[in-house]
């Protein structure tokens, strides 16, 4: 009897220990664990012809905002879904306002663009403002020239939005 308690001991002991192998091992084979998307981008257009930009920088820059936005969320890689993006439209209105010698211009630069990934359309819109106050100078046309980093700002601001909408 001593003897079958003690195999049995034996034998519990040994299954306990397979089995403290096995769970974490189950744990990590499991198919509940999240697997992030893999993205590429493939390609960037525009819909809009700003003399004052270089069209190839431009292309250039948003394709590395747009890989850096995604990288926050998904993973980049060389065999990822491709990731298209394409600028809608660019606007930039101005409003001025005058008080005797004191003025006040403010541009708005905003920027539509929509990500094309497979079949699937995600939209985004950003905005970035300009404001410029002066005294006794005029402006020529009332009008702010274009700026570079409002426009960025604005495509950024329309990229983390159309990411945003990305099901994960």
């Amino acid at each position: 009897m001593i003897k079958f308690q003690i195999s049995f001991l034996e034998n519990k002991t040994l299954i306990m220990k397979k089995l403290l192998f096995l769970i974490p091992l189950l744990f990590l084979l499991s198919s509940d664990t999240p697997v992030k998307e893999c993205y590429k981008v493939t390609k960037v257009s525009s819909q809009v012809e700003a003399p004052e930009m270089k069209k190839e920088r431009v292309v250039f820059g948003i394709k590395q905002m747009t890989e850096e936005i995604l990288s926050e969320k998904f993973d980049i890689c060389e065999n990822g879904e491709p990731v298209e993006v394409e600028v809608m439209s660019v606007e930039a209105p101005s409003t001025n306002t005058s008080f005797g010698p004191f003025s006040k211009t403010k541009k708005i630069t905003i920027v539509k663009l929509r990500l094309l990934i497979g079949k699937e359309e995600y939209w985004g819109q950003g905005e970035a403002n300009v404001t410029v106050q002066s005294t006794f100078l005029d402006l020529n046309d009332d009008n702010l020239p274009f700026n570079k980093t409002a426009f960025s700002g604005a495509v950024k601001k329309a990229l983390v939005e159309a990411v945003d909408e990305i099901k994960s």
